[in-house]
């Protein structure tokens, strides 16, 4: 549910410095809102991954041991570009790093009825 107001949950992982086992951030924009050439390679991706659907094993690469859809995936998606990727200077990130804003959030608590 949280992801759908665009807030997400990060487990400690490797992170070895932190004390919490678990935290709350904002979510990037580019998640929610991705650029066209984002939405291109997550839509290849998706369609690699499909292709995978069924098989059942591990598949030995040159990183080291995959399930079949992380394979087809590693393979296939080696050296592609999205047809309209954009150079980082012009990511829409770097011009609203996170999907809320202070004043969206704000915003969203007023219509909650959260704040006056």
């Amino acid at each position: 549910m949280l992801s759908q107001v665009g807030i997400q949950v990060v487990s400690r992982g490797k992170v070895i410095w932190a004390r919490k086992p678990m935290w709350l951030r904002n979510i990037p924009y580019t998640a929610v809102a991705p650029h066209r050439g984002q939405y291109e390679v997550r839509k290849r991706f998706a369609e690699i991954a499909k292709k995978a659907k069924g098989e059942k094993g591990i598949k030995m690469t040159d990183i080291g041991p995959l399930t079949p859809a992380a394979a087809r995936i590693h393979e296939e998606l080696k050296g592609y570009t999205a047809p309209h990727r954009m150079s980082p200077e012009e990511y829409p990130s770097r011009k609203q790093r996170t999907f809320h804003t202070v004043e969206s959030l704000e915003l969203y608590a007023k219509r909650r009825g959260w704040v006056e």
